[in-house]
């Protein structure tokens, strides 16, 4: 989804606002479809070429894998708030009130037997249409690597080659669940099971792609050391 899809969604959200609770789900659900599939006003990102691929600075590449870290904390905190949203349950007079959200999910939180509350399309489609444009510019970063390889020292080439092939897939698995989960919010599948389950995988995913950008921060800020240092000794 791009920055001008997510927009028009966003605005359609407000304009909504004063329609009945049935027809603005309804009519946000159909701008959602309509966001998600169009083909349109397609970002643009600017895509490296051969005169113009050069090695990153080690400060530039170190501050790249410092601000993936705050993507990747929006995709944890997006599928946190789906999850939640599909296992919402009827609060009782004298039940505990929950003073604090929940900062993780687990499999754990998840009670197949029991009765959650219909979630709330409009607010399913608000954390989708969040979520979406993340993804989709980790997707681009990864085609554009693809398309264009990536220049780095060989012996750091050779190192963060297995990072990067989990993180391809990690990517790419968050990326179907959000088709997937686009489906689930359409037609009324009867459980919020499947909903909370996907929310759950982007989430465990989020967490696997935190644990690669955490190693490959350690791994090339160590390397880059280490090349300054043998730099410094020669002269």
């Amino acid at each position: 989804m791009n920055t001008r899809q997510v927009t028009t969604l966003l605005s359609t959200i407000v304009l909504l606002g004063a329609l009945e609770p049935d027809a603005r789900a309804d009519e946000l659900e159909s701008a959602a479809k309509s966001a998600r599939h169009s083909t349109e006003h397609q970002m643009i990102l600017r895509r490296r070429t051969v005169d113009d691929q050069q090695q990153l600075k080690p400060e530039e590449m170190l501050s790249d894998l410092r601000d993936t870290r705050l993507s990747i904390g929006q995709v944890k905190q997006q599928a946190i708030n789906l999850f939640l949203e599909a296992t919402r349950v009827v609060v009782k007079p004298g039940d505990i009130p929950l003073h604090v959200s929940p900062t993780v999910i687990t499999a754990a939180m998840l009670d197949e037997k029991k009765s959650y509350m219909a979630p709330r399309k409009d607010w399913l489609i608000f954390y989708m249409n969040t979520l979406e444009p993340i993804i989709q510019l980790l997707t681009d970063d990864i085609n554009d690597v693809d398309t264009n390889g990536r220049k780095v020292p060989p012996n750091i080439e050779a190192k963060i080659n297995p990072l990067w092939k989990t993180w391809q897939i990690d990517v790419r698995a968050i990326n179907k669940s959000l088709d997937e989960m686009q489906e689930l919010i359409g037609p009324d599948c009867g459980t919020n099971i499947p909903l909370a389950k996907t929310a759950l995988a982007i989430y465990n995913r989020a967490l696997d792609l935190e644990k690669v950008r955490y190693q490959a921060y350690e791994m090339m800020s160590q390397e880059y050391v280490s090349m300054e240092q043998h730099h410094s000794d020669r002269h």
